[in-house]
């Protein structure tokens, strides 16, 4: 298993710093859905699908509650979870009115142990490469 990459042309037009090269993207971003996530599990252990999907969708209940309740979650050796907030600036601090704050995104912290596990486990190949050994064709 390997994370499929392309070379993508990166151009630098600041003064003093034009640089032209190229960098790697992933080539392609497969989404596996809750479904397709719940069948993996289930295949792996005695637990039903249903039965994961329904933890699943309970501890997404609880993640809303406490995101909205301020809290960050810290999701055991996966990582941590908090809502990042924002608001219009304004010209002095007694002007910030809480219906001014808005969420702004849900942010993902991975732990030190995910990042260590993916850093030492990710393989790479080229998107060329791939193509040519399970597609037969010559093109990235």
């Amino acid at each position: 298993m390997s994370i499929i990459y392309k070379p993508r042309k990166m151009v630098c037009a600041i003064p003093g710093k034009e640089k032209t090269g190229y960098f790697t993207a992933k080539a392609n971003s497969k989404t596996i859905d809750l479904d397709g996530l719940c069948y993996r599990i289930s295949s792996t252990c005695t637990i039903t699908s249903a039965d994961i999907r329904g933890v699943i969708e309970a501890l997404m209940t609880q993640f809303e509650l406490e995101l909205l309740n301020g809290s960050n979650i810290r999701f055991g050796d996966i990582g941590t979870f908090s809502a990042s907030i924002t608001s219009d600036i304004v010209e002095d601090k007694d002007g910030l009115k809480p219906q001014m704050v808005r969420i702004k995104t849900v942010t993902f912290l991975p732990s030190t142990r995910l990042k260590n596990k993916l850093k030492n486990k990710a393989r790479f190949m080229r998107l060329r490469d791939f193509n040519r050994k399970y597609n037969g064709v010559d093109e990235e």
